[in-house]
């Protein structure tokens, strides 16, 4: 199954508070929430906008929110928080980029020898080049569509892997 990104969107003020820790996410019920599941692509779309596959400069780090310094303990690979102010700024930086910047972007030799996510060098070859931008390029328009929700509503995002 493997490690996927799940995206749910909460009131601001709630995301505040978990980032602060002073309100545990483990002790909310997560279906409670609007949520977005974008399989294994999260840390491929992240190399894809930083050319990292951790950090990552906003407002396009945003999108997949990767960094340390928004990390808040949850399940085994922690959670990410964002307020509302940066969905925003990550809603509007990915209104930039069209498919035709997206894949001017994509390097995929590269992100097969920096090892990303869900890419695994001794089974990827050329032929997958293409399927796997297609594959990245649907959860990225997921994601635009879903920021695009919680910045109408005027909501935060929490991201985590599970």
């Amino acid at each position: 199954m493997g490690m996927r990104g799940y995206y749910f969107a909460m009131d601001d003020n709630l995301v505040q508070q978990i980032a602060a820790g002073d309100i545990a996410l483990k002790n909310l019920k997560i279906d409670d929430y609007p949520g977005l599941d974008i399989d294994r692509s999260w840390e491929a779309i992240h190399y894809l906008l930083c050319g990292d596959i951790s950090d990552g400069d906003p407002p396009l780090g945003y999108v997949v929110p990767l960094t340390s310094d928004k990390g808040i303990d949850f399940g085994s690979f922690g959670a990410f928080s964002l307020r509302a102010g940066q969905v925003a700024e990550a809603l509007q930086a990915m209104s930039e980029l069209d498919e035709t910047q997206l894949c001017l972007r994509y390097d995929f030799p590269a992100m097969v020898k920096d090892e990303v996510y869900p890419l695994d060098s001794d089974t990827v070859s050329d032929e997958d080049k293409d399927a796997f931008f297609a594959y990245m390029l649907q959860h990225f328009n997921e994601i635009q569509r879903f920021y695009s929700q919680t910045v109408a509503e005027g909501k935060g995002v929490i991201f985590y892997i599970f």
